[in-house]
Protein backbone atom coordinates (compact mmCIF):
# COMPACT_ATOMS: atom_id res chain seq x y z
CA UNK A 1 0.00 0.00 0.00
CA UNK A 2 1.61 3.79 -1.20
CA UNK A 3 0.57 4.93 2.39
CA UNK A 4 -0.43 9.19 2.40
CA UNK A 5 2.55 10.76 3.77
CA UNK A 6 4.84 8.42 0.99
CA UNK A 7 2.55 9.61 -1.55
CA UNK A 8 1.73 12.73 -0.89
CA UNK A 9 4.02 14.57 1.91
CA UNK A 10 7.43 16.28 0.65
CA UNK A 11 6.06 16.49 -2.48
CA UNK A 12 2.74 18.17 -1.96
CA UNK A 13 3.14 21.09 -3.57
CA UNK A 14 4.00 20.09 -7.11
CA UNK A 15 1.75 17.49 -6.78
CA UNK A 16 -1.53 19.26 -5.91
CA UNK A 17 -0.42 22.51 -7.27
CA UNK A 18 -3.94 23.79 -8.97
CA UNK A 19 -2.55 23.44 -12.44
CA UNK A 20 -1.98 19.14 -11.83
CA UNK A 21 -5.22 19.28 -10.41
CA UNK A 22 -7.12 21.22 -13.09
CA UNK A 23 -5.30 19.36 -15.98
CA UNK A 24 -6.08 16.03 -14.31
CA UNK A 25 -9.37 16.53 -13.22
CA UNK A 26 -11.16 15.79 -16.47
CA UNK A 27 -9.74 12.35 -16.39
CA UNK A 28 -10.43 11.35 -12.95
CA UNK A 29 -14.38 12.41 -13.18
CA UNK A 30 -14.50 10.45 -16.44
CA UNK A 31 -13.17 7.60 -14.26
CA UNK A 32 -15.26 8.33 -11.08
CA UNK A 33 -18.15 8.44 -14.01
CA UNK A 34 -18.07 5.10 -15.52
CA UNK A 35 -16.49 3.09 -12.72
CA UNK A 36 -16.93 4.17 -9.51
CA UNK A 37 -20.47 6.20 -9.46
CA UNK A 38 -22.42 2.37 -10.14
CA UNK A 39 -21.30 1.19 -6.86
CA UNK A 40 -25.28 0.18 -5.95
CA UNK A 41 -26.00 -0.87 -9.20
CA UNK A 42 -26.56 -4.70 -10.00
CA UNK A 43 -24.50 -6.84 -11.83
CA UNK A 44 -24.04 -6.02 -15.96
CA UNK A 45 -27.02 -7.13 -16.84
CA UNK A 46 -28.94 -4.58 -14.84
CA UNK A 47 -30.30 -1.45 -17.07
CA UNK A 48 -30.35 1.14 -14.28
CA UNK A 49 -26.50 3.24 -15.23
CA UNK A 50 -28.05 3.67 -18.84
CA UNK A 51 -31.57 5.18 -17.54
CA UNK A 52 -29.82 7.47 -15.16
CA UNK A 53 -27.12 8.61 -18.07
CA UNK A 54 -30.18 9.26 -19.42
CA UNK A 55 -31.82 11.12 -16.68
CA UNK A 56 -28.63 13.43 -16.17
CA UNK A 57 -28.40 14.23 -19.83
CA UNK A 58 -31.49 15.57 -19.51
CA UNK A 59 -31.41 17.89 -16.35
CA UNK A 60 -30.63 21.14 -16.82
CA UNK A 61 -27.21 22.46 -14.61
CA UNK A 62 -29.85 24.40 -11.90
CA UNK A 63 -30.91 20.82 -11.04
CA UNK A 64 -27.76 19.45 -10.76
CA UNK A 65 -26.60 21.53 -8.39
CA UNK A 66 -29.56 21.89 -6.72
CA UNK A 67 -28.92 17.72 -5.77
CA UNK A 68 -25.87 18.24 -4.85
CA UNK A 69 -26.88 20.77 -2.23
CA UNK A 70 -28.35 19.89 1.86
CA UNK A 71 -29.53 22.65 3.75
CA UNK A 72 -31.31 22.93 6.67
CA UNK A 73 -35.07 24.89 7.17
CA UNK A 74 -35.71 27.61 10.06
CA UNK A 75 -38.64 26.35 11.72
CA UNK A 76 -40.89 22.62 12.58
CA UNK A 77 -43.50 23.46 9.79
CA UNK A 78 -42.94 24.17 6.17
CA UNK A 79 -44.22 27.34 4.94
CA UNK A 80 -45.49 27.94 1.19
CA UNK A 81 -42.26 29.94 1.01
CA UNK A 82 -39.97 27.97 2.06
CA UNK A 83 -41.36 24.65 0.30
CA UNK A 84 -41.48 26.93 -2.94
CA UNK A 85 -37.49 27.92 -2.51
CA UNK A 86 -36.50 24.10 -2.31
CA UNK A 87 -38.53 22.80 -5.11
CA UNK A 88 -37.54 26.00 -7.41
CA UNK A 89 -33.49 25.27 -6.44
CA UNK A 90 -34.26 21.48 -7.24
CA UNK A 91 -32.70 20.87 -3.58
CA UNK A 92 -31.36 17.06 -3.14
CA UNK A 93 -31.21 17.22 0.47
CA UNK A 94 -32.13 18.42 3.86
CA UNK A 95 -30.49 18.19 7.12
CA UNK A 96 -32.58 18.20 10.38
CA UNK A 97 -31.94 20.20 13.32
CA UNK A 98 -32.88 20.84 17.04
CA UNK A 99 -34.89 23.37 16.20
CA UNK A 100 -37.02 21.46 14.00
CA UNK A 101 -38.20 19.14 16.42
CA UNK A 102 -40.97 19.21 18.87
CA UNK A 103 -42.18 15.56 18.65
CA UNK A 104 -43.03 12.59 16.81
CA UNK A 105 -46.21 13.03 14.65
CA UNK A 106 -44.79 16.66 14.12
CA UNK A 107 -41.64 15.23 12.71
CA UNK A 108 -43.67 12.75 10.19
CA UNK A 109 -45.52 15.75 8.85
CA UNK A 110 -42.94 17.96 8.42
CA UNK A 111 -40.98 15.00 6.37
CA UNK A 112 -43.96 14.01 4.66
CA UNK A 113 -44.66 17.64 3.81
CA UNK A 114 -41.21 17.75 2.70
CA UNK A 115 -41.52 15.27 0.21
CA UNK A 116 -44.69 16.11 -0.97
CA UNK A 117 -44.60 19.76 -1.17
CA UNK A 118 -40.80 20.57 -1.30
CA UNK A 119 -39.21 18.67 -3.70
CA UNK A 120 -39.67 19.18 -7.90
CA UNK A 121 -41.67 16.01 -8.56
CA UNK A 122 -39.51 15.60 -11.10
CA UNK A 123 -36.73 14.68 -8.81
CA UNK A 124 -36.02 11.79 -6.52
CA UNK A 125 -37.10 12.38 -3.29
CA UNK A 126 -34.80 14.23 -0.22
CA UNK A 127 -32.32 12.85 1.91
CA UNK A 128 -33.78 13.86 4.87
CA UNK A 129 -30.51 13.98 7.40
CA UNK A 130 -29.98 13.62 10.85
CA UNK A 131 -27.40 13.64 13.69
CA UNK A 132 -28.51 10.88 16.06
CA UNK A 133 -24.98 9.18 17.16
CA UNK A 134 -26.80 8.18 20.36
CA UNK A 135 -26.24 9.65 23.52
CA UNK A 136 -25.86 13.36 23.59
CA UNK A 137 -25.67 13.74 19.87
CA UNK A 138 -29.31 13.08 19.47
CA UNK A 139 -32.04 15.81 17.44
CA UNK A 140 -34.98 12.49 18.47
CA UNK A 141 -35.01 12.66 22.07
CA UNK A 142 -38.25 10.67 21.80
CA UNK A 143 -36.77 7.47 20.39
CA UNK A 144 -36.02 4.06 22.64
CA UNK A 145 -32.59 3.26 20.57
CA UNK A 146 -30.70 6.07 22.50
CA UNK A 147 -27.14 4.13 23.72
CA UNK A 148 -24.06 6.46 22.97
CA UNK A 149 -21.55 4.59 21.09
CA UNK A 150 -19.18 3.90 23.62
CA UNK A 151 -21.64 2.15 25.30
CA UNK A 152 -21.24 -0.42 22.35
CA UNK A 153 -18.47 -2.82 23.28
CA UNK A 154 -18.92 -5.45 20.98
CA UNK A 155 -19.74 -5.68 16.82
CA UNK A 156 -22.85 -7.18 18.02
CA UNK A 157 -24.39 -4.64 20.11
CA UNK A 158 -23.03 -2.03 17.41
CA UNK A 159 -25.07 -3.93 14.53
CA UNK A 160 -28.12 -4.71 17.14
CA UNK A 161 -27.89 -0.19 18.16
CA UNK A 162 -28.09 0.72 14.32
CA UNK A 163 -30.58 -1.80 13.16
CA UNK A 164 -32.75 -1.14 15.77
CA UNK A 165 -32.42 3.18 15.31
CA UNK A 166 -31.91 2.70 11.63
CA UNK A 167 -35.87 1.58 11.75
CA UNK A 168 -37.07 4.20 13.72
CA UNK A 169 -35.72 6.46 11.93
CA UNK A 170 -36.91 5.00 8.39
CA UNK A 171 -40.30 4.95 10.46
CA UNK A 172 -40.04 9.00 10.83
CA UNK A 173 -39.12 9.53 7.12
CA UNK A 174 -35.45 10.07 7.68
CA UNK A 175 -33.34 8.17 4.87
CA UNK A 176 -29.94 9.32 6.26
CA UNK A 177 -28.06 9.34 9.62
CA UNK A 178 -24.84 11.34 10.14
CA UNK A 179 -23.52 8.32 12.35
CA UNK A 180 -21.00 6.28 13.02
CA UNK A 181 -18.08 8.28 14.25
CA UNK A 182 -15.03 6.72 13.76
CA UNK A 183 -12.35 9.18 14.32
CA UNK A 184 -9.96 7.08 16.50
CA UNK A 185 -9.81 9.34 19.80
CA UNK A 186 -8.21 7.39 22.56
CA UNK A 187 -6.77 10.28 24.35
CA UNK A 188 -9.04 11.51 27.02
CA UNK A 189 -8.00 15.19 25.63
CA UNK A 190 -9.64 14.67 22.14
CA UNK A 191 -12.44 16.78 22.14
CA UNK A 192 -14.52 14.03 20.15
CA UNK A 193 -13.89 11.30 22.77
CA UNK A 194 -17.47 11.49 24.27
CA UNK A 195 -18.66 10.74 20.21
CA UNK A 196 -16.29 8.01 19.56
CA UNK A 197 -15.77 4.52 20.28
CA UNK A 198 -12.87 4.31 22.32
CA UNK A 199 -10.29 2.04 21.83
CA UNK A 200 -7.84 1.54 19.34
CA UNK A 201 -8.09 1.73 15.38
CA UNK A 202 -8.96 -1.92 14.96
CA UNK A 203 -11.64 -1.42 17.45
CA UNK A 204 -12.86 1.56 15.78
CA UNK A 205 -13.44 -0.06 12.62
CA UNK A 206 -15.01 -2.86 13.66
CA UNK A 207 -17.88 -1.10 15.31
CA UNK A 208 -18.24 0.93 13.04
CA UNK A 209 -18.98 -1.10 9.81
CA UNK A 210 -21.27 -3.01 11.79
CA UNK A 211 -23.25 0.22 12.59
CA UNK A 212 -23.06 0.38 8.95
CA UNK A 213 -24.16 -2.63 8.21
CA UNK A 214 -26.89 -2.07 11.21
CA UNK A 215 -27.88 1.00 9.34
CA UNK A 216 -28.65 0.31 5.74
CA UNK A 217 -29.93 -3.16 6.74
CA UNK A 218 -32.65 -0.80 7.98
CA UNK A 219 -32.72 1.32 4.87
CA UNK A 220 -31.01 4.21 5.98
CA UNK A 221 -28.05 5.55 4.79
CA UNK A 222 -25.22 5.00 6.68
CA UNK A 223 -22.29 7.94 7.07
CA UNK A 224 -19.14 7.81 8.79
CA UNK A 225 -17.03 10.81 10.01
CA UNK A 226 -14.71 12.81 10.25
CA UNK A 227 -12.15 11.61 7.42
CA UNK A 228 -9.39 11.57 7.85
CA UNK A 229 -9.96 11.79 11.22
CA UNK A 230 -10.26 14.61 14.28
CA UNK A 231 -7.50 12.18 16.72
CA UNK A 232 -5.14 13.28 17.94
CA UNK A 233 -6.85 17.57 18.11
CA UNK A 234 -8.27 19.03 21.26
CA UNK A 235 -9.56 21.64 18.64
CA UNK A 236 -13.03 21.94 17.94
CA UNK A 237 -13.98 22.75 14.42
CA UNK A 238 -17.04 24.24 15.46
CA UNK A 239 -15.18 27.25 16.45
CA UNK A 240 -11.42 26.79 14.66
CA UNK A 241 -9.56 24.89 12.45
CA UNK A 242 -7.92 22.25 14.04
CA UNK A 243 -3.84 21.33 12.33
CA UNK A 244 -3.23 17.54 12.96
CA UNK A 245 0.32 16.33 12.59
CA UNK A 246 0.71 12.61 12.14
CA UNK A 247 3.90 10.17 11.40
CA UNK A 248 3.65 7.40 9.41
CA UNK A 249 1.85 5.02 11.77
CA UNK A 250 -0.58 7.35 13.34
CA UNK A 251 -1.59 8.21 9.38
CA UNK A 252 -1.85 4.02 9.04
CA UNK A 253 -4.00 3.75 12.28
CA UNK A 254 -6.25 6.90 11.99
CA UNK A 255 -7.23 5.77 8.08
CA UNK A 256 -8.23 1.99 9.05
CA UNK A 257 -11.90 2.66 10.13
CA UNK A 258 -12.25 4.45 6.74
CA UNK A 259 -10.75 1.85 4.89
CA UNK A 260 -13.20 -0.84 6.61
CA UNK A 261 -16.44 1.97 6.05
CA UNK A 262 -15.09 1.83 2.20
CA UNK A 263 -15.23 -1.72 2.41
CA UNK A 264 -18.53 -1.97 4.33
CA UNK A 265 -20.15 -0.22 1.55
CA UNK A 266 -21.00 3.06 3.32
CA UNK A 267 -23.41 5.03 0.94
CA UNK A 268 -21.73 8.60 2.61
CA UNK A 269 -18.80 9.61 4.10
CA UNK A 270 -18.25 12.71 5.53
CA UNK A 271 -15.17 14.73 5.78
CA UNK A 272 -13.41 16.98 8.37
CA UNK A 273 -12.51 20.42 8.94
CA UNK A 274 -8.94 19.72 9.67
CA UNK A 275 -5.35 21.33 8.58
CA UNK A 276 -2.68 18.11 7.80
CA UNK A 277 0.27 20.07 6.57
CA UNK A 278 2.49 16.95 5.70
CA UNK A 279 -0.38 16.11 3.34
CA UNK A 280 -1.96 19.51 2.07
CA UNK A 281 -0.63 22.88 3.70
CA UNK A 282 -3.09 25.08 2.16
CA UNK A 283 -6.47 23.43 2.42
CA UNK A 284 -8.55 21.78 5.01
CA UNK A 285 -9.41 18.10 4.44
CA UNK A 286 -13.00 19.50 3.31
CA UNK A 287 -12.11 21.08 0.40
CA UNK A 288 -8.65 19.66 -0.18
CA UNK A 289 -8.03 17.63 -3.79
CA UNK A 290 -5.32 15.93 -1.86
CA UNK A 291 -7.43 14.12 0.59
CA UNK A 292 -10.26 13.98 -1.87
CA UNK A 293 -7.60 11.99 -3.74
CA UNK A 294 -6.66 9.87 -1.11
CA UNK A 295 -10.30 9.08 -0.58
CA UNK A 296 -11.11 7.90 -4.06
CA UNK A 297 -7.85 6.60 -5.10
CA UNK A 298 -6.18 5.23 -1.94
CA UNK A 299 -8.74 4.18 0.47
CA UNK A 300 -11.30 3.52 -3.10
CA UNK A 301 -14.27 4.68 -1.54
CA UNK A 302 -16.72 5.41 -4.54
CA UNK A 303 -19.83 6.37 -2.41
CA UNK A 304 -21.00 9.57 -1.71
CA UNK A 305 -18.39 12.13 -0.48
CA UNK A 306 -20.01 15.08 2.05
CA UNK A 307 -18.71 17.72 3.54
CA UNK A 308 -19.39 18.44 7.76
CA UNK A 309 -21.22 21.30 7.67
CA UNK A 310 -19.57 24.31 5.70
CA UNK A 311 -20.84 27.06 8.06
CA UNK A 312 -18.59 25.64 11.10
CA UNK A 313 -16.18 28.26 12.24
CA UNK A 314 -13.17 25.54 10.74
CA UNK A 315 -13.87 27.24 7.43
CA UNK A 316 -16.25 30.32 7.84
CA UNK A 317 -13.61 31.95 9.64
CA UNK A 318 -11.00 31.88 7.01
CA UNK A 319 -13.61 30.99 3.44
CA UNK A 320 -17.06 32.61 2.51
CA UNK A 321 -19.20 29.95 2.44
CA UNK A 322 -19.83 29.71 -1.32
CA UNK A 323 -16.18 30.18 -1.78
CA UNK A 324 -15.87 27.25 0.27
CA UNK A 325 -18.64 24.84 -1.53
CA UNK A 326 -16.92 25.78 -4.87
CA UNK A 327 -13.34 24.48 -3.54
CA UNK A 328 -15.29 21.28 -1.68
CA UNK A 329 -16.96 20.75 -4.92
CA UNK A 330 -13.53 21.02 -6.99
CA UNK A 331 -12.21 18.89 -4.84
CA UNK A 332 -14.21 15.92 -5.27
CA UNK A 333 -17.24 16.47 -2.61
CA UNK A 334 -20.31 15.57 -4.04
CA UNK A 335 -22.79 16.71 -1.53
CA UNK A 336 -22.07 20.31 0.05
CA UNK A 337 -23.53 20.62 3.49
CA UNK A 338 -24.11 23.70 5.19
CA UNK A 339 -26.24 25.13 8.34
CA UNK A 340 -27.15 28.24 7.12
CA UNK A 341 -30.24 30.94 7.07
CA UNK A 342 -31.96 30.39 4.36
CA UNK A 343 -31.32 33.29 2.45
CA UNK A 344 -27.97 32.43 2.49
CA UNK A 345 -28.29 29.70 0.45
CA UNK A 346 -28.74 31.40 -2.92
CA UNK A 347 -25.23 32.77 -2.67
CA UNK A 348 -24.16 29.12 -2.54
CA UNK A 349 -26.24 28.06 -5.34
CA UNK A 350 -24.89 31.00 -7.73
CA UNK A 351 -21.37 30.47 -7.06
CA UNK A 352 -21.68 26.69 -7.63
CA UNK A 353 -23.37 27.43 -11.26
CA UNK A 354 -21.04 30.27 -11.58
CA UNK A 355 -17.98 28.28 -10.96
CA UNK A 356 -19.10 25.49 -13.58
CA UNK A 357 -20.20 27.90 -16.67
CA UNK A 358 -16.50 29.08 -15.95
CA UNK A 359 -15.44 26.01 -16.45
CA UNK A 360 -13.37 26.12 -13.03
CA UNK A 361 -15.53 22.61 -11.93
CA UNK A 362 -16.19 20.52 -15.36
CA UNK A 363 -19.24 19.42 -16.32
CA UNK A 364 -18.34 15.98 -15.64
CA UNK A 365 -17.04 16.11 -12.82
CA UNK A 366 -20.65 17.68 -11.90
CA UNK A 367 -22.35 14.55 -13.58
CA UNK A 368 -20.00 11.90 -11.67
CA UNK A 369 -21.26 13.28 -8.11
CA UNK A 370 -25.25 13.57 -9.73
CA UNK A 371 -24.81 10.24 -10.69
CA UNK A 372 -23.76 9.13 -7.26
CA UNK A 373 -26.26 10.66 -5.76
CA UNK A 374 -28.89 9.06 -7.90
CA UNK A 375 -27.71 5.55 -7.91
CA UNK A 376 -27.79 6.12 -3.96
CA UNK A 377 -31.30 8.05 -4.24
CA UNK A 378 -32.83 4.64 -6.24
CA UNK A 379 -30.92 1.99 -4.39
CA UNK A 380 -32.04 3.24 -0.74
CA UNK A 381 -35.37 5.68 -1.23
CA UNK A 382 -38.75 4.95 -2.00
CA UNK A 383 -41.00 7.52 -4.13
Amino acid sequence: MITPIARYGTLAACLFGAAFFLSGAVRHAEREFSANALTYASPVTDIRPLRLRHTIAAMSLEEKIGQMMMVSIPAPTLPDKIAAWLSGHHIGGVVLLGKNVQNRAQIETLIRDMQVRGRTQRMPPFFIAVDQEGGAISRFRFLEEMRPQNALKDTDMAYTAAKRRGEELRKLGVNVNFSPVVDVAESTNNFIRDRAFGGDAAQVAALGSAMIRGYQDADVIAVPKHFPGHGGTMVDSHRRLPTITRDQAAWDEHLLPFREASAARAGMMMTAHVLAPAIDPENPASISPAFGRILREDIGYSGIVITDDLAMGAISRSYGIPDAAVRAASAGADILLAVEALEQYDGIYQALLAAVRRGDIGAVRIDASVMRILALKEAFLKK
